[in-house]
């Protein structure tokens, strides 16, 4: 052979439609196209990347060199002649098929493979694939050097299997051979020396610290380097010194067009943020004045009453952080869409104050972005359709999973330098997800602002309690938001950040009052009482109805005096039955109501959310308030800045309850409805009524009745709602914030004694949340164990069902229309994410039981749709070009066969 054998075994292929281009790219070019792009994203310390090569020992032309090496030895999993045969060039000089050998494994373990064979004659002295460490001392480093191939070949998602399995089959003796040559002369043309550290334990422990971050960026890097229209195919061989230059210019082009970090402003007052706010709120103060010297990551948690001006006071002390240093963005995670559309919006006008007047940071909306800037819309990120290719069904290329990753704009928030988003696109990060390194590599450096923890169950807490460990770890720092907080969470939370960031053991104080300001750092737990300004200082009556007529009856009599009202009902069914109840009735103009819940697409949802601002938003017009009715669920309860004059409420649980009292004369007006700036409010005294069964002091199963039954499904605790039941009839009002504590501990911390059958029921229902939280800690990834099949107990796999909250299972549905040609269009007309919003979750047991009565496509379309759209499990609704069917409407949304009626 005139050049060397490893210059035999192809890459990738060309599989788009230009013909133009050569039929295959070289293996060993396609390594170094992949290992040029990480030597420019060191070069330019990008993500870090440079400081954190540092702290594992390397540094210097050493450390690039190290990087070419490792990233160039990525995908060595081809040189298997089982591999080349899902490609055959016969005319060519590639090496040809052997009969029985075949590759039953995908590629990045097949490479792990055969790297544990090569690494074991190199520990043995029977190769040179790495210099400079004499044979004796070889076998010290390969623990070290097992991190890092794990890191390699693990680029496409997820880490290796390591188990031998069938892997030898795919082998022959030659392509040994031409493996080991390949990284000997990669040894000569990059050398190194192993940092004497790596063959420490202590040095082991700091790479698997930071194989996280390598993970991610290997992803990176492979997604860049297989970007065919910067890196065209090539099959003449040329010498790896001569093709090296060529892949680093074609790199540097690739890596310009990574969109650089902003510059953020230097914080000076909250007036660069807020320039409408002249008074700060004593929460506000307290961020503006609180002490964050202490060096390392922060914790702060913040909990006050609703209107007390949360989301401000953390973005204040968002931006000092940034000013300190401790972070170059933000991602805000919520507990639902309908919050975090709401946050979304109250960011979209601030948050170019955190950064420099040049500067053009990208704001994204998690699941439908609409302001990211053209810089980074346009970049390296999103290759080209034609570039998608797949070696065989159960080996994927880095191209058509860089399609799949950004076929879901929600995964895009976690990129911008502001996203915005529901709090699972974090917590998938520190779960065994597919690609969860990149989602980390996202996170890191960025500033977690998390609001309305308290919306989370057992499981989700322990989850939470993960992200935060491994926030902390990577030296990220948090501000987290409630307005109803139960103290045994926030003692979770914060042991779980204390224990990432490796403080000194912390304990908070017992006594805990309300407001209440923690801030956690390398000096230490400082917790303090804050004051509530007097303008939310406020007493809500309750009035208890056992019938939903009188609720009705009371709707009419509100909309007769001029006023609005809101009626929040615990499920969508609840909900469509009242909502068609009034349309039927005739008497309040359907012009003057309004259905909110979670089956609209997400366009719609929008369009919706907008309409329920419009009408009940503090800059509404007195007279599109007037005689308007808001009939939702849940999604209003929280983040969102509405105020009724009345409201009614399933009964639900304390801390609920208290978000949705929230909403109920939440800004100061007169009697006619408009706002006004100082006390008092002219309208009559705020009265929340709840509809519940006729107080039982010896309650029984069943106790909630027909009315309530789907209450019963969604808050399964049953003897959380007596108890919210007694603690409010006790109170007779939700007095904030002095009696804060006392109703939600009171409830929570079980200090009020549930009758005995409520009580089993309480019981069994903290068992599950033991059982939820022992499951979460199963499917969390443990840090300190680093990339790697064992770092869960729940093994990374291509087929495990896994969710970041445990219930039932929702799908995607997504509405669409058939054009001319049989071609699905999605209704969304907007021209960006178009898919993403006409997209729809339902529960999979409403689907079950209603999927026959709606319209759908044909399986063979549906699968062309799964497959261009990269969305496997989706499924597709088909209504008119206006996106209207007799079970779907703009103003009603989805509906089964029985609601419809």
């Amino acid at each position: 052979m005139e050049f060397h054998d490893f210059l035999h075994y192809w890459g990738k292929t060309n599989r788009s439609k230009n013909i133009i281009s050569a039929p295959y790219h070289l293996l060993a070019y396609h390594c170094l196209d992949v290992a040029a792009c990480g030597f420019h994203i060191i070069k330019n310390n990008t993500f870090g990347s440079k400081d954190i090569l540092n702290k594992c020992d390397m540094t210097g032309t050493e450390a690039e060199n190290w990087l070419v090496w490792f990233l160039a030895s990525h995908d060595i999993g081809k040189f298997a002649r089982g591999f080349q045969k899902y490609a055959l060039f016969p005319d060519s000089p590639l090496v040809p098929p052997i009969k029985g050998i075949t590759a039953f494994e995908r590629h990045d373990s097949l490479g792990f493979y055969l790297w544990e064979e090569l690494l074991e004659q190199w520990s043995e002295g029977e190769n040179s694939i790495i210099a400079g460490i004499e044979p004796e001392q070889r076998s010290r480093f390969k623990g070290a050097l097992n991190i890092w191939m794990t890191i390699g070949t693990g680029h496409h998602g997820l880490p290796p299997n390591t188990l031998k399995n069938s892997c030898s089959l795919a082998f022959s003796d030659d392509d040994f051979v031409a493996a080991t040559h390949y990284l000997e002369t990669l040894n000569s043309l990059f050398p190194f020396t192993l940092p004497q550290a790596w063959g420490t334990r202590s040095g082991r422990k700091a790479l698997q610290k930071h194989s996280w971050f390598f993970a991610g960026l290997v992803t990176i890097a492979d997604w860049m380097g297989s970007d065919e229209t910067l890196f065209p195919l090539i099959s003449e061989p040329m010498s790896l010194e001569e093709y090296w230059p060529l892949a680093c210019e074609k790199a540097r082009q690739a890596t310009d067009k990574l969109p650089p970090l902003s510059p953020h402003s230097q914080y000076q007052s909250h007036l660069t943020l807020f320039p409408f706010i002249q008074s700060l709120t004593p929460l506000q103060k307290k961020a503006n004045e609180l002490d964050i010297s202490a060096p390392g990551p922060q914790l702060v948690v913040m909990e006050d009453v609703t209107g007390a001006g949360k989301t401000e006071a953390a973005l204040i002390l968002a931006h000092r952080l940034m000013s300190a240093n401790k972070g170059h963005g933000l991602y805000v995670g919520l507990p639902t869409m309908a919050t975090a559309n709401a946050m979304y919006k109250r960011l979209a006008t601030a948050y170019r104050a955190l950064f420099a007047k040049d500067a053009r940071p990208s704001l994204i909306l998690a699941h439908g972005g609409r302001e990211m800037s053209d810089a980074f819309r346009q970049s390296i990120w999103q290759p080209s359709e034609e570039m998608a290719e797949n070696y065989a069904p159960a080996d994927s290329s880095a191209v058509s999973e860089c399609h799949a990753w950004f076929a879901d704009s929600r995964k895009k928030a976690l990129l911008a330098e502001v996203g915005v988003g529901t709090i699972d696109q974090l917590l998938m990060a520190v779960m065994p997800f597919r690609h969860q390194s990149l989602r980390l590599l996202g996170m890191r450096g960025k500033i977690l602002l998390l609001d309305e923890v308290h919306a989370y169950d057992g499981y989700m807490v322990k989850l939470l309690e993960g992200l935060l460990r491994f926030h902390a770890a990577q030296g990220g720092s948090a501000i987290i938001l409630s307005a109803t907080l139960p103290a045994s969470l926030r003692e979770k939370l914060l042991a779980a950040f204390n224990e990432g960031a490796g403080f000194s053991a912390i304990e908070g104080r017992a006594d805990a009052g309300y407001p209440w300001l923690s801030s956690l750092s390398s000096g230490g737990l400082y917790e303090q009482l804050l004051t509530t300004r007097p303008e939310v200082q406020r007493t809500v009556a309750v009035n208890w109805i056992q019938q939903p007529q009188e609720a009705l009856d009371i709707i009419h009599r509100v909309v007769a005096e001029g006023q609005c009202i809101c009626w929040i009902r615990n499920t969508v069914d609840d909900a469509l039955g009242v909502y068609q109840q009034l349309l039927r009735e005739g008497v309040i103009p359907e012009q003057d109501l309004l259905l909110f819940h979670s089956r609209f697409m997400f366009a719609d949802r929008l369009d919706i959310e907008e309409k329920t601002l419009s009408w009940f938003g503090k800059s509404a017009d007195v007279s599109e308030r007037r005689g308007k009715v808001l009939i939702a669920t849940q999604v209003v309860e929280q983040s969102l800045d509405l105020d009724f004059d009345w409201m009614i409420s399933d009964l639900a649980p304390v801390d609920l309850l208290i978000q949705r009292a929230g909403r109920l004369q939440r800004h100061i007006r007169d009697t006619q409805g408009n706002c006004k700036q100082q006390l008092p409010d002219e309208r009559p005294a705020p009265v929340l009524t709840i509809l519940a069964p006729e107080w039982q002091p010896d309650a029984e199963r069943g106790w909630l009745g027909q009315a309530l039954r789907g209450t019963g499904y969604v808050y399964a605790d049953h003897g959380c709602l007596w108890r919210t039941q007694a603690v409010l009839r006790k109170t007779g009002a939700i007095r904030m914030p002095e009696e804060a504590r006392r109703l939600v501990d009171g409830v929570y911390e079980q200090k009020i004694e549930a009758p005995p059958a409520l009580q089993t029921v309480s019981d069994l229902e903290f068992g599950k949340i033991l059982s939820r939280r022992s499951v979460a800690g199963q499917h969390l990834l443990r840090e300190e164990k680093g990339y790697d099949r064992e770092a869960s107990d729940f093994r990374w796999d291509e087929d495990i069902e896994l969710s970041t909250r445990l219930g039932e299972k929702s799908l995607d549905i997504y509405l669409a229309w058939l054009d001319a040609d049989d071609r699905l269009q999605p209704v969304a007309r907007d021209s960006e994410f178009r898919w993403e919003k006409s997209r729809l979750a339902v529960r999979e047991s409403w689907w079950r039981k209603h999927h026959e009565k709606l319209s759908r496509p044909s399986e063979e379309i549906l699968e062309i749709f799964r497959k261009s759209q990269h969305r496997p499990s989706a499924y597709i609704v088909l209504v008119n070009k206006n996106g209207e069917a007799p079970y779907y409407s703009k103003r009603v949304g989805l509906m089964g066969d029985t609601e419809a009626g």
